[in-house]
C-alpha cells in the first residue's frame, strides 16, 4: 500500500516499484547504509507496505541481484565455445552491461562490501564468480585443445584473467567513463589471446 493505504497495484507492479527503488538507494548508498526506510520512501510506500512484499532489507537485496543477473543472462547454458569465440561476442555483453550504469555500480558496491563475512550478498557474489570462472575455463580448455591458446596455459588462472580485465575496466569506467571504455578494453583482450596463438 502506498502512503494512504491504496494498494499499489497488482503484486508484480509492486514488486517491480521496490525494486526499483532499492537499486536507487543501494547505487548511491550501499546496502549497508541504504535502509528500508530509504527504499519505501523512494518507492511511495511505507515500511509497512514495502514488508507485505519483502520480510527484510536482505530479501530486497537478493531479489534486485537475481533479476539483475536474469535480466543481463549472466548464467546461461555451457554452449561449447571456445574462449575466442565467447571474447568474439564479449563487446556487445559488454556494452549492453555498462548501458545500465546504476546496475554496474551497484555490482561494483555490493562485490566490495560482500568481502565482509556477514555481509548477505556474499554467497552470491561467491556463486557467481565460481559460476563465471567455471564457464570461462571450460571455454580455455577448449580454446586449447583447437590449438588457439598455448598448452601451458592454466585454464583457472586464465579464467580469473578474463574475469579480472572485465570487472577492472567497470571499475575504472565508473570512476572515469571517459578515459575507459570497457567495450574497448574486450576488444584489445580478444586482440591480444588472437596475437599470443601458439
Amino acid at each position: 500500500m502506498d502512503r494512504n493505504g491504496r494498494s499499489g497495484g497488482g503484486s508484480g507492479a509492486g514488486r517491480e516499484r521496490i525494486l526499483k527503488a532499492a537499486l536507487d538507494v543501494f547505487s548511491a548508498r550501499g546496502f549497508r547504509a541504504g535502509s528500508l526506510n530509504d527504499i519505501a520512501e523512494a518507492a511511495g510506500l511505507t515500511r509497512a507496505g514495502l514488508l507485505h512484499y519483502y520480510p527484510n532489507k536482505q530479501a530486497v537485496l537478493l531479489a534486485l541481484l537475481e533479476q539483475r543477473d536474469a535480466e543481463l543472462h549472466v548464467v546461461q547454458p555451457d554452449l561449447g565455445l571456445t574462449l575466442l569465440e565467447i571474447l568474439e561476442n564479449l563487446d556487445a555483453f559488454t556494452a549492453q552491461v555498462v548501458g545500465d550504469r546504476a546496475l554496474v555500480q551497484l555490482a561494483h558496491i555490493l562485490t566490495a562490501e560482500a568481502s565482509g563475512e556477514e555481509h548477505p550478498a556474499r554467497e552470491w557474489v561467491a556463486r557467481r564468480y565460481a559460476t563465471l570462472r567455471g564457464v570461462l575455463a571450460d571455454a580455455v580448455r577448449r580454446s586449447i585443445e583447437a590449438g588457439e591458446l598455448r598448452a601451458d596455459v592454466d585454464p583457472e588462472v586464465f579464467a580469473a584473467l578474463v574475469l579480472a580485465v572485465g570487472e577492472g575496466a567497470e571499475n575504472q569506467w565508473l570512476v572515469n567513463p571517459e578515459a575507459v571504455d570497457p567495450v574497448m578494453v574486450t576488444r584489445q583482450l580478444l586482440l591480444l589471446c588472437e596475437a599470443a596463438r601458439p
